[in-house]
């Protein structure tokens, strides 16, 4: 059957045609480097939280395509061959991500009380924490996490490109390995990595879901980001093979990771609300009293209700709405990452110093990592042109 389907021409990326978007991440990643600077000089602590909160929405976005790229070659996907290249591309910033982790290496005495801390002056490292929560175990943690991504995303991507050359099967196969290893590294390096630098920055808190919460919000808000990414090449002109079959499916997944994150965020408040325990509560009692909590409950309706209603529409995952889904819960993913990291330098209450400042980083990592990512769409085909399965995905049909 597949041989009755003309095969695409292949598609090379033009730079002239991403100039725009080249000099609004040039501009993003000056105002946004020299805002984080000013704001280092002015408060170091503001510096600190708000620059992890930029590094950890980028490596949550990046750590779910991830995701999406091994799925594909683990699950011998057929629809998605279409798309995978964009995957791929965004994927392999994980090896740069490590450069936006230093000024957070740089500032983990600010960052993280247990750090100075001692078994002496701090009881709760006296025990099994203090095993886990030492400096040098921490640093190798670290290493671990980004040489693990690293290394797994580079061969996914080169593996893929040198298949656009020769068609070797050879190399499906060695992706798929890759992929069926990179599931449980993911699952390895985002779990403790969420650990060691989010729930951290209070070391007396506990939550045995917190890995599971953090992957629901990546996955989904990668999603968005696949989509608006997939929707800006074709108004430029490529991917004209995806078509509204490809967006209903990838639309479907936005939909149950939409509910999934619900159902694991809600699993751990009513788990840790239901025992009751000091020592659990003391991250909802901050995020749920005062102005935090107007801001818990936007999070609450608008990353699940609301787009729980719209996405349940065949129609908004078939039309141009779910380009609007897709920024809206990368809005949401914005705001749960702020949630998680602001309140522990700012408890008493929303602070619009810390909003504001919270921009700067985001502006400049994001810049950066965009510029990057021009880069490697130019550097092979947009879509992969000898997959044995892009016959399937042309003539994919939900």
């Amino acid at each position: 059957m597949s041989q009755h389907i003309p095969v695409p021409q292949a598609e090379k990326f033009d730079a002239k045609k991403g100039v725009l978007v080249k000099n609004v991440c040039s501009v993003a990643a000056v105002v946004g480097l020299i805002g984080s600077a000013v704001t280092y000089f002015a408060n170091p602590e503001l510096f600190a939280h708000v620059w992890l909160f930029g590094f950890m929405y980028f490596f949550t976005l990046l750590c779910g395509c991830f995701f999406w790229n091994c799925v594909h070659h683990a699950t011998d996907s057929e629809w998605s061959v279409v798309i995978r290249r964009q995957i791929e591309n965004m994927t392999s910033l994980l090896c740069y991500i490590w450069i936006f982790f230093i000024p957070v290496a740089l500032c983990a005495g600010i960052l993280y009380t247990w750090y100075n801390a001692s078994p002496e002056t701090d009881a709760s490292l006296a025990g099994t924490k203090g095993l886990y929560l030492n400096k040098p175990f921490f640093w190798g943690r670290a290493v671990f996490f980004f040489g693990a991504l690293g290394v797994l995303s580079y061969i996914l991507r080169t593996r893929s490109m040198a298949q656009d050359h020769d068609g070797a099967a050879s190399h499906t196969f060695m992706m798929r390995k890759a992929a069926i290893l990179g599931l449980p590294a993911l699952a390895i390096c985002q779990t403790f990595s969420g650990i060691d630098w989010l729930k951290a920055l209070n070391h007396h808190w506990f939550s045995t879901m917190w890995g599971v919460y953090l992957f629901a919000g990546a996955v989904g808000s990668s999603a968005a980001l696949i989509i608006l990414h997939m929707t800006w090449l074709k108004k430029l002109g490529y991917l004209k093979i995806v078509n509204e079959e490809h967006y209903h499916l990838i639309g479907k997944f936005l939909l149950a990771f939409t509910v999934f994150w619900a159902y694991i965020g809600f699993s751990q408040y009513m788990l840790i609300t239901y025992a009751n325990l000091d020592e659990e509560t003391i991250y909802f009692r901050v995020r749920n009293t005062g102005s935090w909590n107007y801001l818990s409950l936007l999070l609450v309706g608008g990353r699940f209700f609301f787009m729980f209603v719209l996405l349940l529409f065949q129609r908004t995952k078939k039309s141009n709405l779910i380009n609007f889904c897709a920024v809206w819960i990368l809005a949401m993913q914005f705001l749960d990452i702020f949630l998680i990291v602001i309140p522990e330098w700012s408890p008493v209450g929303f602070s619009f110093r810390a909003a504001i400042a919270s921009i700067f980083p985001w502006l400049g990592i994001g810049g950066c990592l965009g510029l990057l990512s021009l880069r490697h769409i130019g550097q092979g085909y947009v879509f992969p042109t000898k997959d044995p399965r892009l016959a399937e995905s042309l003539k994919f049909s939900n």
